[in-house]
């Protein structure tokens, strides 16, 4: 288990080290969040599920701390659009979940949203391209599933879309401008 980061380098085209993240985590959750900061959130650090949350500010090189999610989860999900960063399903160490909390930065705290139909952890999430959804792909109940999700903010609902051919779980997903792909 590590605190260490290291982002590439495009333009050397060479991986180079960065400030270490505040704590050390494993399944934890990341997304590049609407304002340019990169979000770490829960995950575990050898004992316990983590409810700590921190983003790493590329213009001052540091990591800061933010409030704690309401609930400790490990295997989440993590994805941004311009209302926050969001923290889907996962695992308290006790059950699946299928809470879901969101940071509000105006807040300055993680507020909860209507949790998904299907609790689940190990899953693979994107926003759609509109930045209207978060896709919820697959993930892991006591067995891999192959439900997808889908979260509209504005109408604050979430409604089932379609089922893969394949049950998938630690698996990832990409949205691109033609449709989301999965793959394990």
């Amino acid at each position: 288990m590590l605190s260490s980061c290291d982002f590439f380098d495009h333009k050397s085209l060479q991986w180079k080290p960065a400030a270490s993240m505040l704590h050390k985590r494993e399944e934890f959750g990341l997304a590049l969040g609407p304002d340019g900061r990169l979000y770490a959130v829960g995950g575990y650090d050898g004992r316990n599920c983590l409810a700590s949350a921190e983003r790493f500010d590329p213009r001052s090189g540091k990591w800061e701390p933010l409030p704690s999610l309401k609930t400790a989860r490990r295997s989440l999900s993590a994805v941004a659009l311009p209302d926050g960063v969001y923290a889907l399903g996962g695992h308290d160490g006790v059950k699946v979940l299928g809470s879901v909390e969101k940071y509000d930065a105006t807040k300055n705290e993680w507020v909860p949203v209507k949790s998904m139909i299907h609790p689940r952890c190990s899953m693979a999430a994107v926003s759609s391209l509109d930045c209207r959804c978060i896709y919820a792909i697959g993930g892991y109940d006591g067995t891999a599933i192959s439900l997808v999700e889908r979260f509209d903010v504005v109408k604050d609902t979430w409604e089932l879309v379609a089922t893969m051919k394949h049950r998938r779980a630690m698996h990832a997903a990409a949205m691109s401008c033609r449709s989301a792909a999965a793959g394990s």
